[in-house]
């Protein structure tokens, strides 16, 4: 007699007598064992082991994205030296981090111009510092809901970088104006 029949006996007050009983009731129980063993794994990981890696992917994800939009910005920043420069750039974001949307806000910390994310999540967010010249003001946000992108102004007496939230430009586009260097003759 093995300890499952022995069990559903003493469930159903069963003496031995009336068998026709024991199989179903034993099959309930293995039913519902098997239930209770499927709530507890699934109790498990949705209470402790998914959230924990949804953070860690999240807090990825917004690290990318940030060096992402960092990387666009430097890229329209000028590398040479112009008289005037007018440069705007689309800067292509995720839409949800951890299931929400979020927000890059320019910064300027401390004199350098810099980029953070803020998201709901408290695991989620950063701070890029951008390789853009010091001089630089830096303003707006962007909000990964609504499409992204960014302007970038030079002239002799300032260097602003300003971003923007909202659609109408579809393109990137550039104007600029080099600085004339000196003829080798003297004279320009």
């Amino acid at each position: 007699m093995t300890l499952l029949t022995r069990v559903c006996r003493a469930l159903t007050g069963d003496s031995g007598t009336d068998r026709g009983l024991s199989p179903v009731v034993g099959k309930t129980l293995e039913l519902g064992i098997g239930v209770l063993f499927v709530a507890l794994l699934t109790a498990t990981f949705f209470g402790g082991l998914v959230p924990d890696y949804r953070a860690t992917v999240g807090a990825e994800l917004g690290d990318r994205a940030l060096v992402a939009a960092g990387d666009r910005l430097e890229t329209a920043a000028p590398s040479e030296r112009f008289d005037r420069i007018d440069r705007r750039v689309t800067v292509p974001l995720p839409e949800t981090i951890r299931g929400d949307a979020y927000r890059i806000v320019a910064a300027d910390d401390a004199g350098d111009p810099t980029l953070r994310l803020v998201h709901p999540h408290p695991s989620i967010g950063g701070r890029l510092r951008l390789a853009i010249p010091r001089r630089a003001s830096i303003s707006g946000s962007w909000t990964s809901s609504s499409p992204s992108w960014a302007t970038v102004s030079v002239t002799e007496e300032s260097f602003a970088v300003r971003l923007v939230d909202g659609g109408g430009l579809g393109t990137d586009a550039s104007t600029a104006t080099p600085v004339p260097t000196p003829s080798p003759g003297g004279s320009p």
